[in-house]
């Protein structure tokens, strides 16, 4: 999994990355940008994984991950002038999701690019600019595309002619400032779309940075979005450990921003863990809601997957009710599940599988 982080020049995109990461990336506080992209793993929070390593005391915990991307800033105009650069676009079109940042704290010494602080303003103009990009792309695709299904013949003309009327909705979209995210699309048509890798097509989540004195009532925008005081969150990481709890409370925060931003990034993905237990290893991995035992076989190898036998599996609840596994299955908690189950959030699986 990984999430890019966006946003305008001076919103805190880059302290949010360290916050995430636990890196020490350089901020560029005055305007000056950096070139490449800031790249770091972020490890996904789970009691259920804490719990299930102190059962089994294996030789190795692994946590889920997501790996993040922090670019440089994007500037007002970019993408509907000269375009965005290409190592910019080159970074963004690979990630799974994007993480905007909105600047609504005020800062005398640290100007917005726009003059004033308006998160609303900043949310809609940087929707804006993704759409203009992928415009640029749509445009030039629908320049070929009347050629090709000229040329095709039989099934292949009617694939590129389904093509051309798809991308002729989504340039109508894009022209009216709507994300191809926002458009009713078929299973097919997004597979389609899924190559062209759009970025008004992957999941946005909206993250405002505020002041310290912003905590207790935050700003809204039109969107979902979670609010975080990047600096406050800087200062917390830098705490030892045993002081985080108190000052997090004193500022009626429940838990750190890392923490945070990860769960709400999970939760409006639709993501979900499962595990893996034994003596060797205990691990977390990362699904989407509703995919099945197969291809949750598949994150561990392509081999499981092809060999596919059966999924033994039992739900994380009935774990920490019954205590082991062998006590789940002289319970009948172990079920017995074929490539179709659907996995649920927490199951814990071992895969028969034969090659």
């Amino acid at each position: 999994m990984q999430v890019g982080i966006i946003g305008l020049p001076t919103a805190g995109k880059t302290t949010l990355f360290n916050i995430l990461t636990g890196a020490r990336a350089q901020t560029h506080r005055y305007g000056a940008e950096k070139k490449e992209a800031n790249i770091g793993v972020a490890r996904v929070p789970d009691a259920r994984l804490d719990w299930l390593s102190e059962l089994y005391t294996p030789r190795k915990t692994t946590p889920a991950t997501i790996d993040f991307v922090d670019v440089a800033g994007l500037v007002p105009g970019e993408a509907k002038g000269a375009g965005f650069a290409p190592s910019l676009l080159s970074a963004l079109r690979t990630v799974d999701a994007l993480i905007h940042v909105v600047r609504a704290f005020p800062d005398d010494e640290l100007p917005h690019p726009a003059g004033s602080i308006n998160p609303q303003r900043d949310v809609d103009e940087l929707a804006l600019e993704l759409t203009f990009a992928d415009l640029a792309v749509v445009e030039k695709r629908l320049e070929k595309l009347p050629l090709d299904v000229q040329r095709k013949r039989g099934a292949e003309q009617v694939e590129a002619q389904r093509e051309l009327e798809l991308m002729g909705r989504c340039r109508s979209a894009l022209d009216a400032g709507t994300a191809l995210r926002d458009l009713e699309l078929s299973e097919d048509e997004k597979r389609v779309l899924k190559g062209y890798t759009f970025l008004s097509l992957k999941p946005l989540l909206v993250v405002l940075n505020i002041g310290e004195d912003q905590i207790a009532a935050p700003p809204q925008v039109s969107t979902d979005s979670l609010a975080l005081s990047a600096q406050v969150e800087s200062d917390i990481a830098e705490m030892p450990a045993e002081e985080r709890p108190e000052f997090l409370a004193a500022l009626g925060l429940e838990e750190a921003a890392r923490d945070r931003v990860i769960r709400f990034a999970y939760d409006s993905l639709g993501l979900q863990s499962f595990f893996t237990v034994g003596e060797d290893e205990v691990r977390a991995w990362t699904i989407t809601r509703g995919d099945t035992a197969v291809t949750a076989a598949s994150k561990i190898h392509s081999d499981i997957a092809r060999g596919f036998i059966r999924a033994e599996v039992v739900a994380y609840e009935k774990m920490r009710e019954l205590g082991t596994w062998n006590a789940a299955r002289e319970k009948a908690a172990l079920r017995l599940e074929g490539k179709e189950y659907v996995m649920q959030d927490g199951d814990c699986v071992n895969f028969r599988f034969s090659v």
